[in-house]
């Protein structure tokens, strides 16, 4: 981490549990450098202290069963540890999604305290601040006043819509037509420079939005009769989008009391969509510069192979909001043509189907030069792991499957 805050590591560890079961994306997290691991491991090293930390808050038995302490725990436990999805966690905590995702930021920020307390992060963003490489405006957000810091946040902020991928060339076109008429008032010239492929983004579309708007509104006031820059960055499973001014008629001063609160509102949007934002100008003068990055919803495409269209939807609802995109067939005769045409990832495959079971095709599968390649998980009601995989399967699941196992397993086809 460049700059140690904990609003900076809130949003970290929500994007680190978010990609609890993928190795490759738990490498690249900063908290992976901050809590002191490395090498070939330190996914499933990171991976285990983050479930321990949630663990660590289960209360102990004497615990009423709706207490606050309790609803934290499960609020995780369920979310992001079993990965269940979020109408599915309201109905066992027996709340209204509304007040999930109340109980969700309100829990991510006790795990966030524990880890900030039992790591000792407290003393280094201390460190940073006495080295000045913190900004006035982070310097309110580094030490045990954070968790206050962000509770003074506006009750709205905590009402956002449930998380949805967004297409990002749309988000974007919108939100700068959205800040155009600003733009005319300050005779500012928005321009944009944008890579020809954007990718989806695994973030609250609202949420991005408005950090946007937020950082758009305190950057062309400041930049009367210039330019205001808004560009797009791809790298390594993330993009960078930056906001720079330049060319300003005026020089403008420190940032005044309405542009520190907006500067707070957007780090708390961009905390809610898992980003990360840095903010460059130093004791808000000239020029204005920003930057939040945000995870890449890298689309997966599967394959998936059943007879029961019952499993068929309960898979469809596993992967909602990932970046695995499914087909499904229940039609076995058609499951080759389809991984043909479609060339998918990943195949998922029953193998007690109708007409053509499941060892038959992925014979076939294995055969064919357009699949031989692809990577297919059995799965099935048989215990005949051993099988399947001296059949040619990658891996196996036995039914019934829980939403963890179904997405484990895609994750490690991926890495």
């Amino acid at each position: 981490m460049d700059t140690l805050t904990f609003d900076r590591f809130v949003g970290d560890l929500r994007s680190a549990l978010h990609y609890l079961y993928d190795p490759d994306q738990l490498r690249r997290s900063s908290l992976a450098s901050l809590f002191g691991i490395s090498g070939f491991d330190a996914a499933s090293a990171l991976q285990r202290i983050l479930t321990d930390a949630v663990e660590a808050l289960q209360p102990g038995a004497d615990e009423p069963p709706q207490s606050r302490a309790w609803r934290i725990y499960d609020a995780l436990v369920y979310r992001y540890v079993r990965r269940f999805e979020r109408d599915v966690v309201a109905d066992q905590l027996g709340i209204s999604g509304r007040q999930l995702r109340r109980e969700q930021r309100a829990a991510l920020e006790v795990l966030a305290d524990y880890l900030w307390k039992q790591y000792g992060l407290a003393a280094k963003a201390e460190g940073a601040l006495n080295e000045g490489t913190l900004n006035p405006a982070s310097a309110a957000l580094t030490s045990g006043d954070a968790t206050q810091a962000k509770a003074e946040a506006p009750a709205w902020l905590r009402d956002l819509p449930p998380e949805k991928p967004g297409a990002l060339r749309q988000v974007l076109q919108a939100t700068l037509d959205l800040a155009r008429p600003l733009s005319r008032q300050w005779t500012v010239r928005l321009e944009a420079a944008l890579p020809e492929e954007l990718h989806d983004l695994a973030v609250p579309q609202v949420a991005l939005r408005h950090a946007l708007l937020s950082l758009l509104g305190i950057a062309i006031p400041r930049t009367s009769g210039g330019s205001v820059a808004v560009s797009a960055v791809l790298a390594d499973g993330t993009i960078e989008l930056a906001i720079i001014s330049a060319e300003s008629a005026a020089e403008a001063g420190p940032l005044t009391e309405r542009e520190i609160n907006s500067l707070d509102v957007a780090r708390h949007l961009a905390d809610a969509a898992g980003g990360v934002l840095a903010f460059d100008t130093e004791h808000g003068v000239q020029p204005f510069s920003a930057r939040l990055t945000l995870p890449i919803f890298e689309r997966v495409s599967v394959l998936v192979v059943d007879d029961n269209a019952d499993v068929l939807q309960l898979f469809g609802r596993y992967v909602s909001g990932t970046r695995y995109c499914l087909t499904v067939t229940h039609e076995p005769k058609q499951a080759l043509r389809m991984a043909q045409t479609l060339e998918p990832q990943i195949i998922v495959l029953d193998v007690m189907m109708p007409e053509v079971d499941g060892w038959e095709l992925l014979a076939q599968l294995r055969q064919q030069p357009e699949t031989v390649d692809t990577a297919v998980i059995i799965c099935t009601v048989l215990p005949q792991e051993a099988l399947a995989l001296g059949l040619g399967a990658d891996a196996f699941l036995q039914k019934p499957v829980s939403q963890e196992d179904f997405v484990s397993a895609l994750d490690r086809m991926v890495a």
